[in-house]
């Protein structure tokens, strides 16, 4: 005869992950709000059940492991959910804003590509904290703007160098060009 179990040997839960796991879901739903989000340079171009189409070509998931890689190690995780929203939506609109051709044509552009888009988020791990504000919880826009105006420089044509970026490793390379181009 089959019964309910009685947990007899409960264990504590680290502090690590009960933080991790709220930070999980932080993202999910920061992530969410990306695809969803009509203000959102994903907008369009991203979907939620995780099918890929012509149009609708970045899924749920590569937008929660750019955004991790966007805020890991840094400050800004320690941000409320919104306000990492709201940053992140101004880093990207800004990328989409002196890019817009590139930012709308996936298949002659990479810029969308999710190589590209991983290493733009590990180059804002770089960028966006230096050039924000944590007393007043403000990003210098117009410091942001002046800075990544230095990656219209890059070739994000579909046949041009990004061409053959690959992997973890493409988007390493590309994110330590566009530090190295913003820092100049």
């Amino acid at each position: 005869m089959g019964g309910i179990g009685v947990n007899t040997k409960q264990c504590n839960i680290k502090c690590a992950f009960i933080t991790f796991h709220c930070l999980d879901e932080e993202i999910s739903w920061i992530a969410t709000q990306l695809i969803i989000d009509p203000n959102s340079p994903l907008y369009n171009k991203g979907t939620l059940i995780g099918k890929r189409t012509k149009e609708k070509h970045i899924t749920l998931q590569n937008v929660y492991n750019f955004l991790l890689l966007s805020i890991k190690n840094t400050k800004i995780a320690e941000l409320p959910k919104e306000k990492i929203l709201n940053i992140t939506l101004t880093y990207f609109n800004c990328i989409k804003e002196l890019l817009p051709v590139e930012w709308s044509d996936y298949k002659q552009y990479r810029l969308t590509h999710i190589v590209c888009l991983n290493a733009f988020a590990i180059a804002g791990n770089k960028i966006i904290p230096s050039n924000n504000n944590f007393v007043s919880n403000q990003l210098n826009i117009k410091e942001v703007n002046k800075r990544m105006s230095s990656i219209k420089i890059f070739d994000c044509s579909s046949e041009g160098t990004l061409k053959y970026l690959k992997g973890a490793s493409g988007c390493k390379l590309l994110a330590e060009d566009i530090i190295a181009s913003v820092e100049k």
